[in-house]
């Protein structure tokens, strides 16, 4: 049985190019496992073509080769890059969550969730129309994005109304964890109903009603407010029946 693989065959199993696995080699991620004959030719054994194969996984995920070495060597700090490989395992959830609602749109199914700890930029405001609030959003984010970093991958806008003052407006952006200053907020992880909706912001409040009537079946009882999760809407459809928005009611 062969148990060892020239560089050509290494590259050959990893998908990837003989100069990569040297520059491997110049980082000091690998190293030949055998160096044969007057030309140095490289040989690698299963566990080093395993070991490029995780490599190539951590590439994919986005980390340099120096962050790489860190993890193997279990040197540095690490924590950065969990925290932004949990950002991309958000980013992830989220857009399969949106495909899927794209492929079941028109089913008002509401679920049981538990929405996460959010550190947010907001500002309350009193609007009536569908048009000031919309305005309001984009000023809210403009000025959070000034001041904050907004580059999470969480559901970076929505907003906030009681249930019985729908004009009444808390108009939040999602910034990072540890964001100081005026106007930020942490909202505590909380169990909540919710279902997504397609179509025209003009139509919300029929979503709003399913949910009351959820709550009253189930014998759940509100927290007292609405909050609108705006997935795809303006920015990504001028289409107004193809915008999805998240209608959460958080409960006790």
């Amino acid at each position: 049985m062969k148990k060892l693989f020239s560089i050509g065959e290494a590259a050959q199993f990893a998908k990837i190019t003989r100069r990569i696995i040297l520059n491997y080699e110049t980082h000091e991620l690998i190293t030949p496992d055998v160096k044969d004959g007057p030309s140095g030719n490289r040989y690698y054994t299963i566990d080093t073509l395993t070991k490029i194969r995780t490599i190539r996984s951590l590439q994919n995920l986005g980390l340099s080769l120096d962050e790489i070495c860190d993890y193997f060597n279990n040197s540095g700090d690490l924590l950065p890059i969990v925290r932004r490989l949990e950002a991309l395992r958000d980013e992830l959830n989220l857009n399969i969550k949106m495909l899927y609602e794209r492929i079941d749109q028109g089913f008002n199914q509401v679920e049981e969730v538990i929405m996460p700890e959010q550190t947010i930029y907001c500002r309350t405001e009193y609007a009536e129309t569908v048009v000031e609030k919309t305005n309001l959003l984009r000023d809210t984010a403009l000025e959070a994005m000034h001041a904050y970093d907004t580059s999470s991958a969480k559901c970076s806008y929505f907003t906030e109304c009681p249930i019985d003052n729908p004009k009444k407006v808390t108009f939040c952006v999602v910034v990072s964890a540890e964001s100081e200053g005026n106007n930020i907020v942490t909202l505590p992880a909380t169990r909540a109903i919710c279902l997504y909706y397609h179509g025209a912001y003009e139509g919300i409040p029929v979503s709003h009603h399913i949910l009351i009537a959820y709550a009253q079946q189930k014998s759940l009882e509100p927290t007292g407010v609405f909050r609108h999760n705006f997935l795809e809407g303006p920015p990504q459809h001028k289409d107004k029946s193809k915008y999805i928005t998240q209608i959460i009611l958080p409960i006790k």
